[in-house]
């Protein structure tokens, strides 16, 4: 008879299984980060698209209005440098009420309104926030036309600051054929002001880049920002201090507007909140802010 051969089964040893693991956690240490960096390179990307879009819908939005870029019913007679935000979404005429004086957001929804977007409402959103489309419905759920609305439904449906419109600063205007190319004229959504570690404030200009990473936008895990510029460009940018002579986009340069004299001619942190607007012809501050 033929002898059968004994094999013997061996085990892992606990040092080969360990030796195991750490190779593969190492492995997926490498990989994930990879994935989710290629994946968040892939929002920007996406992100700085709808930024050209809206930059070229606000182009063709002057070109109908006298270049003049969109702005509702400005109240100078009370605060003339505030601004209000999401007021009236099912407002039939966004510029009356309820929808309020000065509303940014309302502004930005007239892009909508008049189908200067193809897309309409997604192209306002981030790929890279939480943020969702605006449904397009009345407050009942019911589905409506954009001309049936007057403003976005609410903050979550927003992921881009728009240059305040709001401004009585001397030389100050929102016109597509007068805007100094380095002017911003939007970018992904303020941070605004949470508390004293995390205000778009408190960064100097030159401080490093790990204490200015609270002064940037959070659609993009305050990495940086897509800036769209005044010559309808748009690049990403790991700083907001990035607008004319390094102005500090989110903020505005002085509390009030310089009717005389020189507004700074170097980057200054600025000043942040729903009473302010921009203080000097080349001013960006970007509204609303995430805390509005």
């Amino acid at each position: 008879m033929t002898r059968m051969p004994n094999f013997r089964i061996r085990g892992f040893t606990l040092l080969e299984l360990l030796v195991g693991l750490a190779i593969l956690a190492i492995l997926l240490g490498t990989i994930i980060p990879f994935t989710l960096s290629v994946r968040e390179r892939e929002r920007r990307t996406r992100c700085m698209d709808n930024l050209r879009k809206i930059g070229l819908a606000l182009s063709h939005y002057g070109s109908d209005n006298n270049y003049e870029l969109p702005r509702v019913i400005y109240d100078e007679s009370d605060e003339p440098h505030s601004y209000t935000a999401f007021t009236g979404a099912d407002a039939p005429d966004p510029f009356a009420d309820p929808v309020k004086a000065n509303d940014v957001t309302a502004s930005l929804w007239l892009l909508v309104r008049g189908g200067y977007l193809s897309e309409m409402t997604s192209t306002f959103i981030c790929p890279s926030s939480g943020d969702r489309p605006d449904p397009l419905t009345d407050a009942a759920g019911n589905r409506v036309s954009p001309r049936d609305r007057g403003n976005f439904r609410g903050p979550g449906h927003l992921s881009y600051s728009y240059a305040s419109p709001f401004s009585n600063a001397p030389g100050y205007g929102l016109k597509s054929d007068f805007l100094n190319p380095g002017f911003v004229l939007m970018a992904d959504k303020n941070p605004g002001k949470v508390d004293d570690d995390q205000d778009v404030t408190a960064p100097w200009p030159d401080d490093p880049p790990l204490k200015l990473k609270v002064a940037n936008s959070r659609n993009h895990g305050q990495a940086g920002q897509n800036v769209l510029f005044g010559d309808m460009h748009v690049e990403f940018r790991t700083t907001p201090y990035c607008g004319v002579n390094g102005d500090n986009i989110y903020t505005a340069i002085l509390p009030r507007p310089v009717m005389t004299g020189q507004a700074p001619d170097h980057a200054v942190r600025g000043h942040v909140g729903k009473q302010l607007g921009p203080a000097w012809p080349t001013d960006s501050y970007l509204i609303p802010t995430e805390t509005d």
